[in-house]
């Protein structure tokens, strides 16, 4: 795959052309470049929260990036997976509507780049904003592009993409957790919220 055509097409989404979701469906060989896509965009957002969490300082930094940057962000590229079977199934067997496998690869891993916005996440007083912007984003996005390569309605679409994001999120959301005494989120990005929750609420604890 040329690499200048796979810039294009993430050019073409800065720009919110979903036009490109229509070109890439049917490119055999965008299958790979896709899930290049939002493996990179999702170890970006790994990076962005650990960078996050050291402007933070809530400490065991060396444990986040090995935990959330690259554990966790290992396991949400599998979850992501999960999330498009999850809209196969419910596209092709509850609403049974036409969709392949191959062409929702291609065009949910080119919608998944917003992911790598989190990446700015430790600039002070936006890191929340830009985290849920980017979720926000990429749910957008994804909804688009599955309803280029589907027979399914608008309706259909979103609660479809809707299960699968859910999944997608509430797993992470679950696997970020941490306390004083472990600190292993095992999500990346915005996730890592939920685990300086708990260390928050440990201290809390302890001050009392």
């Amino acid at each position: 795959m040329d690499t200048r055509e796979v810039v294009a097409w993430l050019r073409r989404l800065v720009y919110l052309d979903t036009t490109v979701f229509e070109d890439v469906r049917s490119i055999p060989t965008a299958t790979i470049p896709s899930v290049v896509i939002v493996t990179a965009a999702t170890f970006i957002a790994g990076l962005g929260g650990w960078l996050w969490w050291l402007v933070e300082d809530f400490g065991e930094s060396s444990d986040v990036f090995i935990h959330s940057a690259i554990i966790g962000s290992l396991i949400a590229v599998v979850l992501w997976g999960l999330w498009l079977a999850l809209v196969y199934v419910m596209i092709t067997q509850v609403f049974r509507e036409r969709a392949y496998v191959e062409q929702l690869m291609r065009v949910m891993g080119l919608a998944a780049a917003p992911l790598a916005l989190m990446g700015l996440m430790f600039i002070p007083g936006l890191s929340l904003a830009i985290g849920v912007a980017s979720l926000a984003l990429t749910f957008g996005l994804t909804s688009m592009a599955i309803s280029s390569v589907t027979t399914a309605n608008q309706g259909q679409v979103l609660a479809a993409n809707l299960v699968g994001f859910f999944v997608w999120a509430l797993v992470l959301t679950l696997l970020a957790s941490a306390s004083l005494s472990t600190v292993q989120p095992h999500a990346p990005g915005v996730f890592l919220f939920n685990a300086a929750s708990g260390i928050t609420a440990d201290v809390l604890e302890l001050a009392q």
